[in-house]
């Protein structure tokens, strides 16, 4: 099992990002990263107003199937160390 952080920069022209946590049944291959990256630029480039959390779960459905699915998201002006929030 792995977790995947996907975030986009800028989503609100003020410097705000939006993350979306994703959680893998399997490790996620180079080759489905690169799709992944992919099909996430393809979305987002589709829709008129992406919003992120749409355009990240429909991206890992139709990249990495019944293996993968979302499990949280934020959006945030600050950058946290992930260290400080791990117990």
């Amino acid at each position: 099992m792995g977790i995947l952080l996907i975030r986009e920069l800028n989503v609100d022209g003020c410097g705000d990002f939006a993350d979306v946590l994703v959680q893998t049944d399997q490790p996620v291959t180079p080759e489905q990263m690169k799709e992944l990256h992919h099909e996430l630029t393809r979305l987002n480039n589709e829709q008129e107003c992406p919003d992120t959390d749409d355009v990240v779960e429909e991206a890992v459905k139709n990249t990495l199937g019944e293996t993968a699915r979302c499990i949280g998201h934020t959006i945030s002006s600050e950058t946290i160390d992930c260290k400080s929030v791990l117990l």
